[in-house]
C-alpha cells in the first residue's frame, strides 16, 4: 500500500520544470499558469549555469492581475515570456552575465532601494535586438 501511494505522489506532484515549483510561477492574482515552454528551458538553463537557488517573484500574469498592478498592457508576463527574479549584488551581475549569454532578449534590473525590494526581469519578447534597461 505505501509503495502505491508513494508512486502517485510522485507522479501526481512532480514538478513541471526543473528547479521551479508552478506555485511561484503562476499569476498572484487568478492563480493560473501558463508559461512559454521555451522560456523556461531557457530559464531552468540559466539555473544549472548560475548553481545557485533563484526565487521567482513574478512569472505569469492574467491580464486582469496585470493592469491591476499597473503592468505594461505588452509585457511578456501575459505570454508567460518572462519572470522577475529577487537578487541583488554579485548575484545579480552573475544572472544578468549568464542571461545575455542564454539570448534572453529583455533584461531589466532594479538594483537600488531596499534590499528586498531588488530583482532582475528576464523576458523573451519579440525585441529586434537584445534590450537592457534600468527600472526607476
Amino acid at each position: 500500500m505505501q509503495d502505491q501511494l508513494d508512486s502517485y505522489i510522485k507522479t501526481t506532484y512532480k514538478k513541471r520544470w526543473e528547479f521551479f515549483s508552478e506555485g511561484e510561477l503562476k499569476c498572484k492574482g487568478t492563480g493560473e499558469i501558463n508559461m512559454n515552454e521555451e522560456f523556461m528551458k531557457k530559464l531552468i538553463a540559466l539555473r544549472k549555469k548560475l548553481d545557485q537557488h533563484i526565487k521567482i517573484i513574478s512569472g505569469y500574469r492574467h491580464l486582469a492581475y496585470n493592469d491591476v498592478i499597473g503592468g505594461n498592457r505588452n509585457s511578456p508576463h501575459l505570454q508567460g515570456k518572462a519572470v522577475d527574479i529577487a537578487c541583488h549584488g554579485s548575484k545579480a551581475y552573475k544572472i544578468i552575465r549568464i542571461a545575455s549569454e542564454q539570448g534572453f532578449m529583455g533584461i531589466g534590473i532594479k538594483q537600488h532601494g531596499p534590499k528586498e525590494d531588488r530583482f532582475i526581469h528576464l523576458d523573451m519578447d519579440d525585441y529586434v535586438t537584445p534590450t537592457m534597461w534600468s527600472y526607476k
